[in-house]
């Protein structure tokens, strides 16, 4: 088993150099556990242990002469719609947030979710015309809130 403690790149970054690239396949929800075991796709046992920085996909988890050992986030099946506008924007991912369910929203404004009926029927019946697809939810898509306090003010960045 090789056991990984830290991310040493990324395929998108850095070139496996004529090393054969083999992938270890994890759910978009498996990506920021700090321990982790699975097998790649060769069959290559890896154990994760890492600080709390999400897994991306391409990242390169191991790399020795012959091979290296990098991440691949499986695509899977999600609810995709676009809002009209910000005060859409901003009511349905306030009533999606409520439900606790991570919101992911790309470069065109399309917001994605994983797939649940119930969100799916509740978004048809507002009018957001969802549509179900098969895409890969991106830590670089991921709307995330954070809330930082002083003794002076509360301030909530979105990123």
């Amino acid at each position: 088993m090789i056991l990984v403690e830290k991310v040493l790149g990324n395929l998108a970054t850095t070139s496996p150099g004529g090393r054969s690239v083999d992938l270890l396949d994890v759910d978009w929800f498996d990506t920021g556990k700090t321990t982790l075991r699975k097998r790649t796709r060769a069959g290559q046992e890896v154990g994760i242990r890492k600080n709390t920085i999400p897994l991306e996909d391409g990242d390169i988890l191991y790399m020795d002469a012959e091979r290296v050992i990098a991440v691949n986030i499986l695509p899977c099946e999600c609810i995709v719609f676009k809002p009209r506008n910000f005060r859409e924007m901003g009511t349905i991912c306030f009533e999606i947030g409520n439900k606790h369910i991570p919101i992911f929203i790309n470069e065109e404004n399309e917001v994605s979710v994983e797939f649940e009926r119930p969100l799916y029927a509740l978004l048809e019946r507002y009018g957001y015309q969802p549509r179900k697809e098969v895409r890969k939810l991106l830590k670089t898509h991921a709307l995330v809130v954070r809330r930082h306090e002083n003794n002076y003010n509360r301030v909530i960045t979105i990123k």
